[in-house]
């Protein structure tokens, strides 16, 4: 790694990318973070992290080129989606717009690396918006001709993100009842945020990567409902789960969608839910010695962090500073 060389990320202010920014600098780059409005925009205070206000559903580089000029940029990682919307043009215009103007910037600029975060969704059945948009961007960065890499994760599971908090209001919203949808027999295979964030940064130099498309996710394939069950095992309580129409549930989302800034689930979502997710990782273990860490763990760390403030995090907030400490 070259000290004087930067890594661009986009959605950099978000869940995600937030993760990646600290693994970046705790790795020694040096990092450029393209940002944007986000309900819960993170900025990190550290001296080799900047900020930069870009919009890329538009043409990158007229705004950027005075702030990027004379700085050698080694690889971009695109974090950046849209989330939350049932709209097919708003979800078109981040997740398939958006990551061909970012591979234009990446060639006139001369930057040759390219890493794409995809979604489960574009493996499965029923896509939705966000996942029908999300494949296409993801077919932009295979085409390119760039030295690309390619994740698709499942679920992210982390302390700030939305479908760990999700989950828990929905198992805690009744004091001895949790609702699911179904039966609960549908699978998640969720990966951990910082596991996530740590193979994105190792993929950076790896050249076995370079070119590959990669599945990544944690130690264990869960239903929804054992899933439940291991929440309510780590907070030591008891629920009976009551089974809901997945249509009923649907109408609900749609409600959701209507009224909440930030829905605490979608229709889409509840398709989402009624698919299995159960993800491939052989390559990423053969080619980068991938070792998630163990479900239980990661889920009594999130749990730990967020207490019983899940509302917190499903309500936009204002933009929260890091000091960073390596």
């Amino acid at each position: 790694m070259n000290s004087t060389e930067y890594i661009l990320v986009t959605g950099a202010n978000g869940y995600l990318g937030s993760y990646v920014c600290r693994e970046l600098i705790r790795q020694g780059y040096k990092v450029i973070g393209f940002k944007w409005d986000h309900y819960a925009s993170v900025i990190i205070d550290y001296p080799d992290i900047e900020y930069i206000r870009c919009d890329i559903r538009e043409k990158i580089l007229p705004q950027v080129e005075d702030i990027i000029t004379g700085k050698e940029i080694g690889a971009i990682i695109n974090t950046a989606a849209l989330l939350g919307s049932s709209d097919y043009e708003r979800n078109f215009t981040v997740n398939a717009k958006g990551v061909e103007n970012m591979i234009d910037f990446a060639r006139k600029s001369g930057i040759s690396r390219f890493i794409q975060i995809s979604s489960v969704v574009v493996l499965k059945t029923f896509k939705g918006p966000y996942g029908e948009t999300k494949l296409i961007g993801q077919q932009l960065v295979e085409k390119s001709g760039l030295d690309f890499t390619v994740f698709i994760p499942a679920m992210i599971l982390g302390p700030e993100g939305l479908g760990i908090n999700r989950i828990l209001k929905n198992v805690f919203r009744f004091p001895f009842f949790v609702p699911l949808i179904g039966q609960g027999s549908q699978t998640q295979h969720p990966i951990f945020v910082k596991d996530f964030a740590h193979y994105i940064v190792k993929s950076i130099p790896e050249k076995k990567a370079f070119g590959m498309v990669y599945q990544i996710a944690g130690d264990q394939v869960i239903s929804f409902g054992d899933l439940i069950r291991l929440i309510l095992k780590i907070k030591g309580e008891k629920r009976i789960f009551v089974s809901v129409p997945p249509s009923f549930a649907r109408i609900m989302g749609r409600f959701f969608q209507k009224t909440q800034k930030v829905p605490l689930f979608t229709a889409e979502h509840v398709k989402g839910v009624m698919q299995d997710s159960n993800l491939d990782t052989a390559l990423i273990i053969s080619d980068m010695d991938f070792k998630p860490m163990p479900l239980e763990s990661s889920m009594e760390y999130c749990l730990t962090r967020i207490g019983d403030n899940w509302d917190f995090y499903l309500n936009a907030r204002e933009e929260k500073t890091v000091k960073l400490e390596i």
